[in-house]
């Protein structure tokens, strides 16, 4: 069961107005109670809206260091590595919140100290230290003092209810997860709610119970509809997972229908999701019977797992792969692809394995252990922050496009995207959010181009898409198509109210001789046309 990147409810909105707060701290008016109570709300923000929170966040910090109290620095600095680790930096987060552990141990601060327990049993959840994830929520709950926030306590009682899901103590998990929905009932909080009863839903899958998870799924629905709260990806999932194990596939199809129907709609805090959604939805076809659907479902989900380095989904693409080919009755086929689902199941847990001791050896500074050289090959040749395929990887992928269409005249066409303004982005917010637009950039296209194309990162904040057979007017088309889904994003809960737009340059080429850097420099002139003209457009041969 993981832990979702919700979307922002009042929290958010709550949040002060930092510079102010910031020019009353200078000035020695004042500030403190007013700072640690929206340090209660930022505390749990990453919980409900990554996006939200890495904005605030940096502004905290220059807050904090100037009020010159070291608890309140802490507790901001635990809300970083909060942001960091649910964005992958899992070692890097995992060292500075043992840093702050032991500051809160020595000063004797129980607050720091039960918020950094509560981080700790996050961490040790995500590199599978199902035990040691345990200890520390239970110890994040012991030194939580009286009097919190009530979503502060919802927090903790919701981490060691998982905890001790995971650890196979199914009743006093469900305990605790009554005792959130109670904290939720009593201060109006839909979000927590929504979360306790999806994961006591999986919970009850797990079990056999599908009585029971059938009624939750009811209670999510119904809590949805009562309370105007729109249901993000991760709880459609659940609900659709559920609906096939009752029998009604159907249903299943219809429930994710909205995530899957328009790429240029979903939401930026859906795509993470997205993938698992498909992999629910190729099954609901599967058992109706829907073979040709379910194929173009399966490649659509094969296709951003490749895009982002999707290992663990990559293999269960695998599987239902297999069972889409028995159903079709093509046997040899399904046992073709269930040998390799379970050969690539071995190498997963395997790197898995290797993952979890690099992170463990990093965070508690023992020796390094030995890479996999296949797993860093793959890593060398994509971008470390959007995950998206890089330089070195695309020069070498259009070469051998370029002697495809050398040799059979096929057309094939280059993007070049670069954002506009980007550097207002970065000066006026922070680099950090100019970080978090470019991953949610990467996203975006590589959800709204369709295989065999591919996206990759030259670099800064310049992209390009690779369209092989695509001739120029479909080329226009697709970039078009790339250049609408940035535009209508909906980017507020990262830059506010500052747009995200990009240039695009396009250029196709039919055979020929053309080598490589021209048909790039072709492109490239074309997207500064795009950018003289007014931004925010394509220009392409026709």
């Amino acid at each position: 069961m993981p832990e979702p990147y919700l979307q922002p409810g009042s929290d958010a909105q709550s949040l002060p107005d930092w510079g102010l707060l910031f020019r009353r701290t200078e000035s020695g008016s004042g500030g403190h109670e007013e700072f640690e109570h929206a340090l209660d709300i930022l505390e749990i923000l990453p919980y409900r809206d990554i996006n939200a929170a890495v904005a605030p966040v940096q502004q905290a910090l220059t807050v904090a260091a100037a009020l010159d109290r070291e608890d309140l620095l802490q507790r901001v600095r635990l809300v970083h590595a909060d942001i960091i680790s649910r964005q992958g930096k899992v070692a890097e987060s995992g060292r500075l919140i043992r840093k702050i552990n032991a500051w809160a141990e020595e000063c004797g601060n129980e607050y720091v100290l039960a918020r950094s327990h509560r981080l700790l049993a996050s961490f040790f959840r995500r590199v599978g230290d199902h035990d040691s994830a345990l200890e520390h929520a239970l110890r994040a709950l012991k030194h939580l003092p009286s009097g919190v926030a009530p979503a502060t306590r919802a927090d903790h009682l919701m981490i060691l209810a998982l905890a001790l899901d995971e650890s196979g103590s199914f009743e006093d998990a469900r305990q605790r997860f009554e005792e959130v929905l109670q904290i939720a009932s009593e201060t109006g909080d839909v979000q927590f709610a929504l979360y306790a009863l999806n994961n006591m839903a999986y919970t009850y899958y797990d079990l056999g119970d599908l009585e029971a998870a059938s009624r939750l799924i009811g209670q999510i629905r119904e809590l949805s509809e009562r309370h105007g709260f729109p249901l993000i990806a991760l709880l459609l999932d659940t609900i659709a997972k559920g609906e096939i194990l009752l029998g009604h596939p159907e249903e299943a199809e219809k429930t994710l229908f909205p995530v899957l129907n328009d790429p240029t709609q979903r939401q930026l805090s859906e795509l993470v999701s997205l993938p698992e959604c498909m992999l629910t939805v190729s099954q609901a076809q599967i058992l109706q019977g829907k073979l040709d659907e379910a194929q173009v479902t399966l490649d659509e989900a094969r296709h951003l797992c490749d895009e982002h380095g999707l290992t663990g989904l990559c293999v269960q693409v695998r599987l239902r792969q297999a069972e889409l080919h028995a159903a079709a009755g093509h046997y040899k086929e399904a046992y073709e692809e269930h040998r390799l689902f379970h050969a690539e199941s071995e190498t997963l847990r395997s790197t898995e394995r290797e993952a979890k001791a690099r992170i463990f050896q990093a965070v508690f500074e023992a020796e390094e252990a030995r890479r996999s050289s296949e797993h860093f090959r793959e890593m060398a040749l994509r971008d470390p922050l959007t995950g998206l395929r890089n330089r070195r990887f695309i020069d070498g992928h259009i070469d051998a496009l370029l002697a495809e269409a050398r040799g059979t005249s096929t057309p094939l066409t280059v993007a070049i995207i670069d954002l506009d303004y980007f550097k207002r982005i970065n000066d006026t917010l922070s680099h950090e959010v100019g970080d978090t637009v470019l991953i949610h950039v990467a996203k975006i296209l590589s959800v709204t181009v369709a295989e065999p194309a591919v996206v990759a990162r030259l670099g800064g904040e310049e992209f390009v898409a690779v369209f092989p057979r695509t001739a120029e007017r479909r080329g226009r088309e697709l970039a078009g198509r790339l250049c609408h889904a940035i535009r209508t994003a909906d980017w507020s809960p990262i830059t506010g109210r500052l747009p995200v737009t990009a240039s695009i340059g396009v250029h196709t080429v039919r055979g020929g001789d053309i080598g490589r850097a021209e048909l790039l420099s072709t492109a490239d002139r074309r997207l500064y046309a795009a950018k003289r003209s007014g931004k925010d457009r394509v220009v392409a041969d026709c």
